[in-house]
């Protein structure tokens, strides 16, 4: 497939999800200048809108830390749990006036700080004690819950991205209580943000796809290493490598492509510092250090040219 069909296939699949018509993209093409006169508003709404969300969550923040000490256990609560929620109801209100619609992304992002810190704070006050990790599994379920049916209804981005956070808070904390292996447990939730990040990619949401493809690839790789790590299967650490840099020429993403270079380079460090250290053939392992580290690189710009580039 040339570069110029992948570029076709990805301009209808984005055209599919933000139900573009051909109509409209006639006329984009037809008046270029109007077009970057509303690209440069829409990215000075953005930044006034999010600079915006950090002074009031600035303020919201120093407020808090200066009057802590002084907040009995209710007012603990109600000024994070509490703020956290308006903020979320501020954000969904929002989202019913197009004027006001730009100001929804700083509100939930927000309320996903200030809501699971709130629900932290609760539980510490009130609570009689018990395991950490159930208070975690409630917080993270009570968000996932909250999170991922607003973006079921809204299907905002923002809400994307903390559903999917506080879904493998969630999984995590739950497999951990379970009595799951924890190296087994990174391998999972790993797996699943790689696909996660994949239908993320095909969507309208794919902004956020590449932080879950770092973040998936980087789990899974470091839970496959303790799982090898000094046992004969230590190879398959890099095989795995191999595996993440296969799927970034299938998903034509550089994030996978340099998440998978980097892990192999760095086990073929640590192979040969661990077995040809502080002996004679040190040296040559030095210069075979640098020979694969000129030839991955050379591999890995050569994928990004012939198939990720065209993404």
């Amino acid at each position: 497939m040339s570069l110029k069909e992948d570029a076709l296939q990805d301009i209808v699949s984005l055209a599919r999800h933000n139900q573009i018509t051909l109509e409209e993209i006639a006329q984009a093409f037809n008046s270029p200048q109007i077009q970057a006169v509303k690209a440069s508003s829409s990215v000075l709404s953005k930044l006034f809108g999010y600079i915006g969300g950090i002074f009031v969550f600035a303020g919201i923040g120093v407020f808090i830390s200066m009057y802590w000490d002084d907040f009995g256990s209710a007012a603990r609560v109600i000024v994070t749990l509490g703020t956290g929620f308006v903020a979320f109801i501020m954000g969904l209100v929002c989202l019913a006036d197009k004027k006001y619609e730009r100001a929804a992304t700083p509100l939930f992002l927000i309320s996903s700080f200030l809501q699971p810190t709130g629900i932290l704070v609760m539980l510490q006050e009130y609570s009689s004690g018990g395991d950490v990790r159930h208070g975690m599994l409630f917080m993270a379920g009570y968000m996932l819950m909250q999170q991922g049916a607003t973006f079921w209804a809204k299907g905002r981005t923002v809400l994307a991205f903390s559903a999917v956070l506080f879904g493998s808070v969630f999984f995590a904390n739950l497999f951990d209580i379970l009595g799951v292996n924890e190296k087994l447990i990174g391998i999972i939730i790993g797996t699943s943000l790689l696909c996660i990040a994949y239908a993320l990619n095909q969507s309208k949401h794919l902004a956020i796809a590449s932080f879950w493809y770092f973040v998936g690839a980087v789990t899974l790789l470091w839970s496959i290493f303790e799982s090898v790590e000094k046992s004969p299967l230590e190879p398959v650490y890099l095989g795995a490598s191999a595996l993440i840099i296969f799927l970034s020429t299938y998903v034509r993403s550089r994030t996978l492509l340099l998440v998978g270079t980097i892990s192999m380079l760095l086990y073929i460090g640590y192979y040969t510092a661990k077995h040809f250290a502080n002996t004679v053939g040190w040296p040559i392992a030095l210069v075979m250090i640098g020979l694969a580290l000129i030839v991955v690189s050379s591999l890995a710009v050569r994928l990004n040219n012939k198939y990720i580039k065209s993404n």
